[in-house]
């Protein structure tokens, strides 16, 4: 079986994860074709192939393949060199973005990202945003305790892809005030330094305000951070933005329990979401269709 994925953004790394855990665990032959490997904002992500018109060896990749595995975004590329290929397309950002309808047509099948609010707006079969534990481990941390916050947005409350940046930031401006913590606010930064921030904290922020969850809760879980979300699912820290902050001293204020919901978080992401058991959907879905 010849898959080539494509995304036309880098989507937070979750097509790289997807294609080095099914090189790593799979006999499929895979490729990951971009049209780029950074965002606006000069956040910059670990690529394989890029789709530029010097570079043969993508579209001939593309010609080669059997299933196209399409994240997001339809490009014309792609469908000038359409002929009988099997295409999978997969929706992850919300609300919806681009020509996400035309996609949907050209593709023989769609899925979307096993999170929350995906699955309800797309009303599509969610299949896992992949990480692997194994090459994302804690380190020893030094206190004092870190709390991270990685805003992708500046939304405001209210607006689908809301995280509450100017709340948030208002919130542990004053839990920093009251308590020996420090602040880590990653913002525009690489993907392996927004890794290396997230890996060196204690408790990590993810969405205390739409009830969704992002790969952000995934990459906590890897480095046994507490992390809090708006979800009451092990082994999250159930916060909202108005409890955020009580939440926050609660965990600062009792070691045990915050040393508790590390462990948690690094056993539960082994035990249910290892990337080694997680690929098998998307081998099951590739698959299907190519029958």
């Amino acid at each position: 079986m010849k898959v080539a994925i494509f995304s036309r953004t880098p989507l937070a790394a979750a097509p790289w994860e997807l294609y080095k855990a099914l090189k790593k665990y799979t006999t499929i032959d895979v490729n990951l074709i971009n049209s780029t490997n950074r965002y606006r904002d000069g956040r910059v992500f670990p690529y394989h192939l890029l789709l530029v018109s010097s570079n043969g060896t993508a579209m001939r990749i593309l010609q080669q393949s059997d299933l196209w595995h399409i994240h997001n975004y339809l490009v014309p590329q792609l469908v000038v060199l359409k002929r009988g290929h099997k295409v999978m397309a997969q929706f992850h950002s919300l609300p919806r973005q681009g020509n996400w309808q035309a996609l949907m047509s050209f593709a023989d099948v769609s899925y979307t990202i096993r999170q929350p609010s995906q699955e309800k707006e797309y009303k599509f079969k969610g299949l896992p945003n992949i990480i692997d534990p194994d090459e994302y481990r804690p380190v020893r941390r030094k206190m004092p305790i870190k709390i991270a916050f990685a805003p992708s947005t500046r939304l405001a409350i209210g607006h689908p892809g809301s995280k509450g940046y100017n709340e948030v930031k208002a919130i542990l401006n004053n839990v920093a005030k009251k308590r020996d913590v420090k602040i880590v606010w990653i913002e525009q930064k690489s993907y392996i330094e927004n890794l290396e921030l997230k890996q060196q904290s204690h408790i990590l922020i993810d969405d205390v305000v739409t009830g969704n969850w992002h790969r952000t809760s995934l990459e906590g879980m890897c480095f046994g951070c507490a992390v809090l979300n708006k979800v009451s699912k092990s082994p999250f820290v159930y916060a909202t933005i108005n409890t955020l902050e009580e939440r926050l001293f609660w965990l600062v204020d009792n070691p045990e329990i915050l040393n508790e919901f590390q462990e948690r978080s690094r056993l539960w992401i082994q035990q249910h979401w290892h990337a080694i058991d997680q690929v098998k959907e998307y081998i099951n879905a590739y698959q299907e269709v190519l029958q």
